[in-house]
């Protein structure tokens, strides 16, 4: 061998930046949860259905989330990590909820869904343009949805379902609002990415992401994977049905976490 290859065998190899090999966890987590298949879960009612598919698109968000903090734009993934954190919070305040009341929550949520529905297909109409879908068969799917009490304003307003949850979420909450400034065109957003010199010059910048190599991100997953795993269980699924999708993360997952029996 000659001394050249020798010493570049010998060469230490070189350490992976935390953001990247994170990044790749969570793309490789999310991945695992949305390849599971639930085809054969039989609904009784819409609670299921909801904690899976908030469960899925928080995968489908850190995807986004994990491509681009590996192409050094984290800062621009504030939609997607709000998104994330949004449906943790909301997952666990189903988990927390009895049986009762988490069936008529899933309802409230989805009139919610249908009354904005109706509104932007009400506008469109008063502005004379063609609406992009019929109504009708959404409108008539029969929901038990309060118009008032606890339920209805917690399903409506996310600081009221924190408030709301047996075990309060509140750094998920706090995070939440964060992401929430630099997810729509706020004054804090044009701060961020035109910020003055000696309040006069404008210089470039842009947002400092609150979790630049995604630690907090995987406990979040975590955090996902194990409410809809209890809701499942709670709504009387096959403990083996209830326990695919966190057993799908957990098998791709390094991240040390309590997990639910």
């Amino acid at each position: 061998m000659s001394s050249k290859k020798s010493k570049r065998k010998n060469q230490p190899a070189r350490a992976v930046a935390p953001h990247l090999m994170n990044a790749a966890i969570v793309r490789r987590t999310s991945r695992a949860v949305l390849s599971v298949d639930m085809s054969d879960v039989v609904l009784c009612n819409f609670v299921p259905q909801v904690a899976v598919g908030l469960c899925r698109a928080a995968a489908a968000q850190s995807i986004v989330v994990a491509a681009l903090t590996r192409a050094g734009q984290a800062s621009s993934a504030a939609p997607n990590r709000r998104l994330v954190l949004e449906s943790a919070i909301r997952l666990i305040w189903l988990s927390g909820l009895s049986k009762t009341d988490r069936h008529t929550a899933a309802s409230v949520m989805l009139e919610v869904d249908r009354k904005e529905s109706n509104d932007t297909l009400a506008y469109l109409q008063k502005q004379g343009q063609e609406t992009p879908f019929d109504p009708t068969e959404m409108n008539q799917f029969e929901l038990d949805a309060p118009t008032k009490g606890p339920l209805q304003e917690q399903a409506r307003k996310l600081r009221a379902a924190v408030l709301g949850s047996e075990s309060e979420p509140w750094s998920l909450y706090a995070m939440w609002r964060e992401e929430t400034k630099h997810a729509h065109p706020s004054g804090a957003l044009a701060g961020q990415y035109a910020p003055t010199r000696d309040n006069s010059h404008l210089q470039s910048g842009q947002p400092e992401p609150m979790d630049p190599d995604l630690e907090a991100h995987q406990l979040i997953q975590c955090l996902i994977v194990a409410a809809t795993q209890q809701i499942l269980k709670d709504e009387g699924l096959a403990p083996d049905v209830a326990s695919r999708l966190t057993n799908a993360f957990r098998a791709q997952s390094p991240f040390a976490f309590e997990w639910p029996e």
